[in-house]
């Protein structure tokens, strides 16, 4: 019994270090191969204890559409209030114009398909 016990404690500590990898993954704004790479992990490690986390691209795109898009709070310079477009500074350096009246869901939707490039 107590190496079944001793067994459930070693997956909650690995299922919570992969949960941290992967929430810093997401927000790091590299792909997850990339991201693996970087850290000498192999990715279809990370691609496993994101399906067994429930972490699934499908599950982000529903909170996404949801509204729960994972953006953070920024601080508006300059009056931009005469232009028709934004532009959004991502922490890899990459910059995106869009229309001002863009839809979230659709920034987010291409957001990641420029990050997947």
């Amino acid at each position: 019994m107590n190496q079944k016990h001793g067994s459930a404690v070693g997956f909650e500590r690995r299922a919570a270090h992969y949960e941290r990898l992967l929430a810093e993954q997401e927000s790091s704004g590299l792909n997850l191969i990339e991201f693996a790479r970087g850290r000498g992990l192999s990715p279809w490690t990370l691609y496993g204890w994101r399906r067994k986390l429930g972490r699934s691209r499908r599950r982000r795109r529903a909170e996404v559409e949801a509204g729960e898009a994972g953006f953070v709070a920024v601080d508006v310079v300059g009056a931009a209030a005469t232009t028709t477009e934004i532009e959004v500074h991502l922490a890899d350096g990459m910059r995106v114009r869009v229309p001002r009246d863009v839809a979230i869901a659709r920034l987010v939707e291409l957001v990641r398909a420029l990050r997947s490039c």
